[in-house]
């Protein structure tokens, strides 16, 4: 009896030791958000599992909308989008194991997109303030606890919040008109406000972004 009891508890020691298991090597980017003609456009691709660095590649760069580009370096949709148009790119990513694991992956920017931002009101100068307001919709099933940064960076690269918020977006829904209207320096600005949701039961993680240059606040 005290032997099994012995194997037993180096059993259960070998285990509580044992480390975790490494996660699936996938693609985690669930879409993409709908690309606004003129405004400022950037989505970081995201991967997990594998091992680093990755090796990161579009199967048509010639399919992303006039106006945009993919830095493969970064993992990143950039650019200043000509159209609203909706897209699909394939997506592919290599870690450096030998042999290399590749997965791909279909990404689709339609106004149904996880997360979306929106500026329901532009931002602007009033006297020494910005001004403006964004919304932030969730077009998936899920409900996504979600977490909204706006913020005006001036010519120095100095950053000043102009919102935050935390909240949790039921499934089809928006956020009210979340407004902002703060005094800033005397300076050259850009505001940008990045929406990042998580659904952490599908280890989802949901982004969208949206930036106005050229505001001049005396």
């Amino acid at each position: 009896m005290a032997a099994a009891l012995t194997t037993l508890a180096a059993i259960s020691s070998a285990t509580a030791q044992s480390p975790p298991p490494k996660p699936l090597f996938q693609i985690v980017t669930q879409n993409l958000p709908l690309p606004v003609a003129g405004q400022r456009y950037s989505v970081a691709l995201k991967a997990i599992g594998g091992q680093l660095p990755y090796h990161w590649s579009i199967q048509d760069p010639t399919l992303l909308p006039p106006g945009l580009f993919f830095d493969a370096q970064r993992a990143v949709i950039f650019g200043r989008p000509q159209s609203n148009h909706e897209f699909s790119v394939l997506v592919q990513v290599s870690d450096s194991s030998q042999p290399a694991l590749t997965v791909s992956k279909l990404l689709v920017a339609a106004s149904g997109a996880p997360l979306t931002v929106t500026w329901t009101a532009n931002p602007e100068v009033q006297s020494t303030n910005i001004v403006g307001a964004v919304k932030v919709s969730n077009g998936s099933k899920d409900t996504v606890d979600t977490t909204v940064i706006v913020v005006a960076v001036n010519e120095t690269g100095k950053a000043f919040a102009l919102r935050y918020e935390r909240l949790n977006l039921p499934p089809g829904t928006e956020s009210p008109d979340l407004k902002f209207n703060n005094n800033v320096p005397s300076g050259q600005y850009s505001v940008h406000v990045d929406a990042v949701g998580e659904v952490a039961a599908k280890n989802a993680i949901y982004r969208d972004r949206r930036q106005v240059d050229g505001l001049a606040v005396q």
